[in-house]
């Protein structure tokens, strides 16, 4: 039996045994992604304003847009996983009315309770109507564009709910991809075959996005543009599952993962410097791209999350480095409260430039109010205010839902095949 449990009683009252790594790889994406919006209102500007405002620093703040793809790696990662098992190991198959209402009390809370202060502190001027305050409770704001100030990152959210909801079906065309196999080895490959397709839509979306719309169109944020990355977090479960279930037939990668697991991390810090060159565009700007540019962007951005992940995914590869980056206090504590940092540093940012109608008529896009503060200066008040909120958000908001829906679909245990040693803890996806 592997760190990650494929125990399904134990994982829904596994809330306190998270992960330490998974809990610090979110607290330091999350605070990454504030790192890069911050710079790209106060440091990161269009090429047309003229070299990048701080040279060098500008170029790699410009290069820190990859810290997301962690994120969609481990929900492909911890959802899929319970549908693998039924698949190659023939475990019940997952409950899915539980499966969703667990899901929906994880996204929704925190993302109405966004809509609802962004409204109202930053949006009440531009009201016009009862769909424009609805639309983004349904999670519309994407297909229906229509720009709300505060809610800048949350076009991401209808991207994960998607995902959700097509979880299921996925599982089923691997399903029915795999049940004629004799092997768990047989049955992995079959599975990860039909997910392989996800990775070239990701990259062809992207192509076809920045050639034939304006920059900045609705359909840059449409959940084509992430199918990859999920696929590396679905593709993760598979081969986890296959490591536990038929040790001999281990994928390479994880074999090569429990050798050099930093040798993985140095591979990312390439990635990332290649991104700060912005291959095909202009480094240190926030321009709209090329589709050359912009595919190779979304190739980085895959190679990364792949990279990143990869030694925390396989049980026992995590070195002593990570460990103290991710698992310590602070990094953990920001990964409980990550999806709270994730949603509220917009709205913190407008309150610090005194934009939204609880100062004026009408907001001022933050892009507009640029040189009004320094990177670090802007980025201290930012991080601590959001970190305040987020707080506030997950302990008295998210955690308390979670836990009451959790109770209300727990499953009795049952004594014969429930049992985990307490040395391995459950995998948790909250």
């Amino acid at each position: 039996m592997t760190a990650l449990s494929t125990n399904n009683a134990r994982a829904e009252r596994s809330n306190k045994e998270r992960i330490p790594v998974f809990d610090g790889i979110r607290g330091l994406s999350a605070s990454l992604v504030i790192v890069a919006h911050v710079a790209f209102a106060t440091i990161v500007l269009s090429s047309a304003a003229g070299p990048p405002r701080e040279g060098f620093w500008s170029i790699i703040a410009a290069g820190n847009d990859l810290a997301i793809g962690p994120f969609f790696v481990m929900s492909g990662l911890f959802l899929y996983r319970p549908f693998v098992r039924y698949t190659m190991a023939g475990d019940k198959y997952p409950h899915l009315g539980k499966f969703f209402a667990r899901r929906a009390a994880r996204l929704l809370p925190a993302v109405w309770l966004l809509a609802a202060v962004s409204l109202v502190a930053l949006n009440w001027s531009s009201i016009q109507g009862f769909w424009y305050v609805v639309r983004p409770f349904l999670l519309m704001q994407v297909y229906d564009y229509t720009y709300y100030a505060g809610m800048d990152v949350a076009w991401t959210v209808p991207t994960e709910a998607q995902f959700y909801l097509a979880l299921p079906l996925l599982a089923w065309i691997g399903h029915l991809f795999a049940k004629g196999a004799d092997t768990p080895r047989k049955k992995a490959r079959r599975m990860i075959a039909p997910l392989l397709a996800l990775i070239p839509i990701q990259l062809a979306w992207v192509a076809y996005v920045h050639i034939a719309f304006d920059p900045w169109p609705p359909q840059y944020f449409y959940p084509l543009g992430m199918t990859g990355v999920l696929t590396i977090g679905m593709a993760f479960a598979v081969w986890n599952v296959l490591a536990e279930l038929s040790p001999q037939d281990t994928p390479r990668s994880f074999g090569f993962a429990r050798r050099h697991p930093n040798l993985l991390w140095a591979g990312l810090l390439v990635v990332f410097a290649i991104n700060c060159l912005k291959p095909f565009a202009t480094p240190g700007t926030a321009d709209w791209v090329s589709a050359e540019a912009a595919v190779t962007h979304s190739i980085l951005f895959l190679l990364f999350s792949y990279l990143v992940m990869l030694p925390l995914v396989v049980p026992g590869a995590a070195s002593k480095l990570m460990k103290v980056v991710l698992a310590n206090p602070v990094s953990r504590y920001l990964g409980r409260i990550s999806y709270g940092l994730y949603l509220w540093h917009f709205p913190v940012m407008y309150v610090v430039f005194g934009s939204g109608s609880l100062f004026e008529e009408t907001y001022l896009p933050v892009q507009t109010l640029l040189g009004k503060f320094g990177f670090w200066e802007l980025f201290v008040l930012t991080f601590l205010g959001t970190l305040a909120v987020a707080s506030v958000s997950y302990w008295l908001v998210e955690r308390p839902i979670v836990n009451w829906v959790q109770r209300k679909t727990a499953t009795r245990k049952r004594v014969d095949d429930n049992f985990i040693p307490p040395s391995q803890p459950a995998l948790t996806s909250v």
